[in-house]
């Protein structure tokens, strides 16, 4: 037996091990999400020896993902000195997080001629995925203008399109138009 298949057997009766335990206390997971859970935290601790030398610590991706979502005060899992530090050291996470709030800001605003102003300073960044995002808003400025200005959604069509399509894929081999628009007006009548 090798060192790595050794290595391996002692993961899985620590695993077992690990699971009896937990289990007596409530757990009614399964070993394998023990052993994710497990590969997970050793992924991150080498990850972690490999890039900090020194004191730095590891912030998870997840919760500077979740900033572009909610402020720093809302979040648990990152503190205010860490995004500081996160800040400092990565300028270009500080460009994304001021394009985010700027376009929910304008959004909320209802203030379209805000648009042109974010979209120059923004494209100024460099950055690859806030340039082709932006030019997705040049194709259809129109519309863009008429979400910032009106609360209209085409939700409730696109949520009749989909019911359809759910109907659709339902009577698969067997959808005729006729036996289609029938089963949608039954589907109606009885709700």
């Amino acid at each position: 037996m090798n060192l790595s298949e050794m290595m391996l057997l002692n993961l899985s009766l620590m695993v077992v091990q690990i699971h009896d335990i937990i289990r007596e206390k409530g757990y009614t997971g399964t070993q394998d999400a023990i052993r994710g859970f497990i590969s997970k935290e050793r992924r991150i601790q080498r990850d972690l020896l490999a890039s900090c030398a020194g004191s730095e610590e590891f912030i998870d991706k997840k919760w500077l993902i979740r900033l572009l979502y909610k402020p720093i005060d809302e979040l648990k899992g990152i503190s205010e000195a860490q995004l500081k530090f996160v800040l400092k050291n990565y300028p270009e996470y500080n460009k994304i997080i001021d394009a985010v709030w700027g376009f929910r800001d304008i959004l909320k605003s209802k203030e379209p001629e805000m648009l042109p102003e974010w979209i120059d300073r923004v494209s100024s960044f460099g950055i690859a995925e806030l340039d082709s995002f932006i030019g997705g808003l040049r194709l259809d400025m129109d519309a863009v203008m008429n979400a910032i200005i009106y609360d209209y959604s085409n939700g409730l069509a696109e949520g009749t399109v989909n019911k359809i399509k759910v109907i659709k894929r339902i009577m698969y081999g067997r959808c005729r138009f006729d036996l289609l628009k029938n089963k949608c007006i039954l589907l109606d009548f009885f709700r």
